[in-house]
Order: structure tokens, then sequence, then C-alpha cells
């Protein structure tokens, strides 16, 4: 099995804790996998976008702004509903929203939000279930350093710990995340790394 979406590779691993076999490479790679999905949970976002668009939809709390539980990376359409129909009659061009915070790709970040522009020509539907469409790239399109440390700690841990009869056995108990996931959490240094990007709502 190979790592979907790790947050630190194989070769990053083996690197950092000076392994130069290879009779483990597929329990690691398991192990990689498994904690990356386990840092999602603990912090309620992911950190990688897909190759293709991803639609999702939303309720606006106001008319002049989105906030959105996930973090989000470009716009192909946005679209609203503004009848309760659950037909997007509206569809957003780029000068009718702005992307925020407007220097988040320079900080190397996700957007966070979405406001109406003072010219735009629509608002957001505001309590609408479901009112707003988005397809484009959610998550991270470059994850933050401390998440790949934190991937690289918590993976060694859960690899230490996996032949204990209390910790994670194998390959196979890796799919298993709530041990994992436990046993980040009850590391500090692994929870000060993930602390600023576990999304407080």
């Amino acid at each position: 099995m190979s790592i979907t979406n790790g947050y630190t590779t194989l070769k990053e691993y083996k690197k950092r804790f000076d392994i130069e076999d290879n009779k483990d490479d597929s329990d690691i790679e398991n192990v990689i996998t498994a904690v990356s999905r386990s840092i999602d949970t603990i912090c309620w976002q992911r950190f990688f976008t897909t190759a293709a668009d991803e639609t999702r939809y939303f309720t606006a709390d106001f008319t002049v702004h989105l906030r959105l539980p996930e973090r989000i990376v470009s716009i192909n359409t946005l679209k609203t509903d503004n009848d309760n129909d659950r037909t997007y009659e509206n569809t957003w061009t780029a000068t009718d929203y702005d992307l925020m915070p407007f220097n988040a790709v320079v900080d190397g970040e996700p957007y966070r939000y979405i406001e109406t522009t003072p010219n735009g020509n629509y608002s957001f539907p505001a309590g609408i279930a479901k009112g707003v469409e988005i397809s484009g790239k959610f998550g991270w399109s470059t994850k933050p350093a401390a998440v790949e440390e934190a991937c690289l700690l918590a993976s060694h841990l859960t690899m230490s710990r996996r032949n204990s009869p209390y910790g994670v056995s194998g390959a196979a108990g890796v799919g298993q995340l709530t041990g994992v996931i436990q046993s980040m959490k009850a590391d500090p240094i692994i929870m000060d790394l993930l602390g600023g990007y576990i999304l407080r709502f």
C-alpha cells in the first residue's frame, strides 16, 4: 500500500529515523496514512487538496459574508439559491466576491471566508440551508512545516508502539484511528505543533 495524501513521505521518515532496510516499508506507509488522517480529525481540516474540483454546499449566516467551515484554495464556480428550491439560479463572477483574507496566498495559507464586493451583483442568501454551491479546490495546497513534523513524530510513535500490548499492533491496527488519535493527543510536542491549526467552532 502506498501513502495516500500523507503529510510526510517514506523517504523522509527513513532519513529522519536512520532506517536503511526495507522490511517495514509497507507498515510505515500504512502508519503515515493513518496518522495523516488522524491529524485531519484532530484539526478539523485537511492539509491537501484534490487534483479535480470538488462541489460543496454551505449555509450563509450573513448576506455579505460567508464563513467557510473548511479552507479553500480556489473557486471555479460559486452559485446561490435565493428561493430555497435547491436550484442555483445565480452564478457569480470573480468580480462579485473576494476570497479572504486578501494576503492568504502571500502567507502560504488557504482562504478562510468569502465577502461580497462593493459593486458586486449578488449577496449571500442568509438563512437558506444549502443555499451556496461552490466548486473548487478545498484544503491546503502546501502542508505547513509543523504538520509535517507532527506527522513524522506521530508516525514514529505509532510504529514504536505497534507491538506493545496496548498499542497499535501491526499494519492491520492502523485502520482503527482511535488509538492513534489518543496517542497523539497525549503527546504534548505533537499537540503543540498542531495547536495553531486546530479549527475552533
